[in-house]
């Protein structure tokens, strides 16, 4: 009896180990990054967006939580000696309920897009440049939360002296309010 017990508990732990392994590896949310320009001078300032697609069922906490205790979505981008942050831009979320909380909360379901406004340093080479950053979120469903995850985000920004042509992707830049453009 004692052997078939020991050996029942065994072979739970392998069945329960590998869900815990994968709720540690698993992301709820993807990232890709653009930029407004096909190619940035030198001392231009120009804007970068990171699009997140949030798997259906989940959501993440906007920046800004009502509760402190929360973890908010936050984007931060690794200081380079060719860059400038001068802004990260956040979208407002949606207010919303869920079991897990008796308060309201600000989340960010399906895609949503951060804005970064940077800048190319004067005597910056010309070629391929990239910016490297990190996502930091908790995605919850309706039940629970997973653990809080940090995503790496790269930003590529080509470089070049020549002037760029017209701004790419208005559909998403022009929906990108900087508070430091609206002086």
């Amino acid at each position: 009896m004692k052997k078939i017990a020991l050996s029942t508990i065994i072979a739970a732990a392998f069945l329960v180990a590998p869900a815990l392994v994968s709720q540690e590896n698993y992301q709820a949310v993807s990232a890709k990054s653009l930029v407004s320009r096909d190619a940035v001078r030198p001392g231009e300032t120009f804007k970068a967006a990171v699009i997140l697609k949030i798997m259906a069922g989940y959501h993440i906490n906007d920046n800004a939580p009502l509760d402190e205790f929360l973890i908010p979505t936050a984007l931060t981008i690794d200081d380079n000696p060719d860059f400038e942050v001068v802004e990260i831009l956040y979208p407002k979320g949606r207010r919303a309920r869920f079991a897990y909380s008796e308060a309201e909360l600000v989340v960010y379901e399906g895609e949503v897009v951060l804005g970064a406004l940077l800048k190319a340093k004067a005597g910056v080479p010309a070629g391929t440049k990239s910016l490297k950053g990190t996502l930091s979120y908790q995605a919850c469903n309706n039940e629970s939360c997973l653990p809080p995850k940090e995503l790496p985000v790269e930003i590529v920004v080509p470089i070049s002296a020549k002037a760029s042509g017209p701004d790419l992707h208005p559909e998403i830049f022009s929906k990108l309010r900087f508070k430091s453009l609206q002086k």
